[in-house]
């Protein structure tokens, strides 16, 4: 089992694809809006003026959509992610991951199976033996 766990996080490292660079638009949306949630978790810390400063300024950024990687795009509802190949990468790498969890596991049912089916057999037999052995000897007493 230990050993498994250990080529299945081999596995899984050697099936992971290297993380693309974003671009700056996007890693800037991604960036200002981390801002924004940080701004607002600590914004007991700061004075009362700066916050005011600040939440103008975020406040203005995000409605002109200064921050934004596609400006033109602002309203518009989200693209398929079907259709983007890097959503079809990301979608893959998933894949890959279920497939390298998926086949030791599969393995190991089968390790499992071979090793105890005749067990589970027999000891079947043997309950069922202890239940109905009462029955059979009454039935045997009530003939004679």
């Amino acid at each position: 089992m230990i050993l498994t766990g250990v080529l299945r996080h081999y596995a899984t490292i050697l099936l992971a694809s290297t993380p693309k660079k974003q671009e700056l638009p996007a890693l800037r949306e991604q960036r200002s809006l981390l801002r924004g949630i940080n701004f607002r978790n600590n914004a007991h810390v700061i004075s009362p003026s700066a916050f005011a400063a600040r939440k103008n300024y975020m406040v203005s950024a995000f409605k002109d959509g200064t921050f934004l990687k596609d400006p033109e795009n602002r309203g518009k509802p989200a693209a398929n992610p079907m259709t983007d190949p890097a959503a079809m990468e990301g979608m893959m790498g998933m894949m890959k991951g279920n497939m390298a969890m998926m086949v030791p596991q599969t393995l190991i049912m089968s390790w499992i199976n071979a090793f105890f089916a005749g067990f589970v057999i027999s000891e079947s037999f043997k309950l069922v033996a202890e239940i109905f052995t009462p029955y059979f000897v009454l039935d045997l007493v009530k003939k004679a």
